[in-house]
């Protein structure tokens, strides 16, 4: 019953909303490998970073094209197929609070508040590429949630093989969650020997399902050259994104309030102001909850199943948050893996009050989880609609600025970026090869702002300004107008604001103020949905 009626919300929404990059952009980049996938799946390339997921979402797609869903068109795919693993993550938050609380009506009311939360809802209706492997990962955690008050040689094998599958599409998944595993593998009495034999085991069979994964691809193009390359593959370790900062302080915040009410993506710090009374609300919540939960731990020290709850889910969130402050803190597919603490913490609550109160305290939760989900569903709403306004817009910006003899300076977070990327079939790499204009090979030829914060991380602000603007001027040279869209009108404040997720204030400043000198901007048309584009010409 959870199954199919999730299933079906999570799909009526998707229809709803018609908007699956509603949260992010980034599942449309995803989508585009896929359609490589389906195009030809002999010669692409196999990420090691997700190893299985581009593979295995091509066959479902292939079965949705087969089938005549949203044929040839895996944007829209991959939100259908994240509603199947939406729903089957809901009946796994089912089945470990039913096993652990002994009642349906508790475990109804955590599948309930599972969906409720901002992140996982929002996720679960868009092409996002994290569901799956989240799925996994929860999978993972549930077993090892029950097994681990008794852990045989197989519970611990098969925990270690789930857990596997979860990173092998996400390879960042495996560093919050295996401190978790390894530490609640080890709680379950036993001579220290014991416990340290079920460490190997669990690492072996983790790795040896990796090597398996790795001989199954044998020759394909970008596979593992040993399992070692799978087990670590440095994923944006070298970029803009990775490194401790102050100023993630205020989006790691946002990432965890937002994953309960809200589900905004901040990438702009002054967007605090606009979600302030949200972020406090869920603050004050999520709080509350965390000390309830700490305090029944405390109570019932005693008994082994709540230490490994706590172990489990507690590590995952500590070891994740750390994780997240290195890399990506607002970012919503960081934030759902190591919130899932929330959904267990409030289910050992409400269990707990049904215990003290009678059984009112499942309909009450219930009831709330139910107000959540409206709230959050509430704040999608202004959301609907843009994908079919993105597919007119596209025409009227092409019939404005011909992509023939244009390139595009953008901030490089924005939906114009991967609406264009996926429609007018983009390359990250052109500029190098590009030739005098016209070229009508890509179609979409763009400069961003991000590009030299995040792939030259050490650089400084003026390095990077003269780099850009050495790009600026040779596209000029070569016959292209540069046309850069809203954010070139942006305030240096505003500019600074929008580019702290991967430059402190000083190097975005400096990036501003050089390109504003050196070059100006001179209006050139105004979409409604897109924005204002500006034409750009040498100051001097």
């Amino acid at each position: 019953m959870l199954f199919l009626a999730s299933l079906a919300g999570l799909l009526w929404l998707v229809g709803w909303m018609d908007n699956p990059q509603a949260l992010t952009s980034n599942g449309l980049f995803k989508a585009m490998t896929v359609r490589d996938w389906l195009t030809d799946n002999v010669k692409v390339y196999l990420d090691r970073s997700n190893f299985h997921y581009y593979p295995f979402v091509a066959v479902l797609c292939h079965l949705l094209d087969l089938v005549g869903i949203q044929t040839g068109d895996p944007r829209r795919q991959i939100a259908l197929i994240n509603c199947l693993f939406g729903a089957i993550s809901l009946c796994i938050v089912y089945l470990l609070v039913r096993t652990v609380s002994g009642r349906r009506d508790v475990a109804w009311a955590a599948a309930a508040f599972h969906l409720g939360g901002a992140f996982f809802l929002n996720l679960s209706i868009s092409n996002e590429d994290i569901i799956p492997s989240y799925t996994f990962l929860l999978g993972s955690l549930a077993l090892a949630a029950v097994w681990f008050v008794n852990p045989t040689p197989g519970r611990v094998a098969i925990i270690a093989v789930v857990f596997a599958l979860s990173w092998l599409f996400e390879w960042r998944l495996m560093f919050p969650t295996l401190p978790a595993l390894l530490i609640g593998v080890t709680l379950a009495p036993g001579t220290l020997w014991k416990r340290f034999l079920r460490i190997v085991l669990f690492l072996a069979a983790m790795v040896g399902t990796a090597e398996i994964a790795m001989q199954l691809w044998g020759p394909q193009d970008g596979n593992a050259g040993t399992v070692r390359d799978l087990l670590w593959t440095g994923k944006a370790v070298e970029s803009g994104w990775a490194g401790f900062a102050m100023r993630k302080v205020v989006f790691l915040w946002v990432g965890i309030t937002e994953y309960l009410l809200g589900g905004a993506n901040m990438g702009d710090a002054s967007y605090l102001s606009v979600i302030q009374t949200e972020v406090l609300t869920a603050t004050v919540l999520i709080a509350a909850i965390a000390v309830a939960w700490l305090a029944l731990i405390w109570r019932d020290a005693g008994s082994l199943s709540p230490r490994v709850l706590a172990a489990l889910f507690g590590v995952n969130f500590l070891a994740g948050e750390v994780f997240n402050f290195y890399s990506q803190p607002q970012d919503p597919q960081m934030q759902i893996n190591v919130m899932i603490w929330l959904t267990v913490a409030w289910a050992t609550i409400v269990a707990a009050a049904t215990r003290r109160y009678g059984p009112a305290m499942p309909k009450i939760a219930l009831a709330l989880a139910i107000a959540l989900l409206s709230y959050n569903v509430y704040r999608m709403a202004p959301a609907r609609g843009t994908d079919g306004l993105w597919r007119n817009a596209l025409q009227r910006i092409e019939s404005q600025a011909d992509p023939t003899r244009t390139v595009f300076l953008v901030h490089g977070f924005e939906q114009f970026v991967s609406e264009t990327f996926y429609e007018w079939h983009g390359e990250w790499n052109y500029f190098g090869k590009l030739g005098p204009a016209p070229a009508p090979k890509p179609k979409i030829k763009l400069l961003a702002f991000v590009n030299g914060p995040i792939h030259q991380p050490s650089a400084s602000g003026e390095e990077i300004a003269a780099e850009l603007t050495r790009q600026i001027g040779h596209a000029m040279d070569l016959g292209y107008q540069v046309v850069a869209d809203y954010v070139w009108e942006l305030s240096e404040a505003s500019f600074t604001s929008y580019m702290a997720t991967v430059a402190d204030s000083s190097k975005a400043s400096t990036i501003y103020r050089a390109l504003h000198a050196k070059f100006t901007g001179t209006p050139l048309f105004v979409d409604p949905v897109a924005g204002a584009f500006f034409r750009l010409q040498r100051a001097d």
